[in-house]
């Protein structure tokens, strides 16, 4: 089973979603939130912080072309919920918008309280994740370039990339 994505408009993929790259993940019927780090500064270079950093990535259990994810930064949890572990006005209306992100109708009672019991039971767990993504998750980037190989016979001489 291939792991979700949201592609960039080269057609490659911006972020694998859930799976392999996920700390924890949550499911709700049809909507998923995968604990995971995201490096947002490399997508929106005016968010304050460099690298991959905890997050909850809200999306669409069956992904389609026309429905992104939402994206809950560890740093702006507190926003969601208050100190009593009750939900705060922002909430409410950050999970309208989440519904309509990831493709559902804000206007379907059902998937409003599927998106509020998925954020509600995920929170507790983004704010306890660590905040260094594990070595093993770290993404090298692509190098681009013809690879030139010389060999004698079966004996590699030199690789090189140019």
């Amino acid at each position: 089973m291939t792991t979700p994505s949201l592609l960039g408009p080269r057609g490659t993929p911006f972020v694998d979603l859930g799976g392999e790259r996920a700390w924890r993940q949550f499911t709700k019927g049809d909507m998923v939130a995968s604990l995971q780090w995201l490096d947002l500064q490399a997508h929106d270079p005016s968010f304050p912080e460099e690298g991959p950093i905890p997050c909850m990535t809200i999306f669409h259990a069956f992904r389609r072309m026309d429905t992104g994810a939402h994206v809950i930064p560890q740093r702006f949890a507190y926003i969601y919920g208050a100190r009593e572990g009750k939900p705060t006005p922002y909430f409410f209306n950050s999970v309208l918008n989440a519904c309509e992100t990831c493709g559902f109708d804000k206007n379907d009672k059902a998937a409003r309280h599927r998106m509020m019991d998925l954020v509600i039971e995920a929170l507790p767990d983004l704010i306890t994740m660590p905040s260094e993504q594990p070595t093993a998750l770290e993404i090298q980037a692509h190098r681009l370039g013809i690879e030139v190989t010389v060999r004698n016979g079966d004996k590699t001489m030199h690789t090189e990339v140019l």
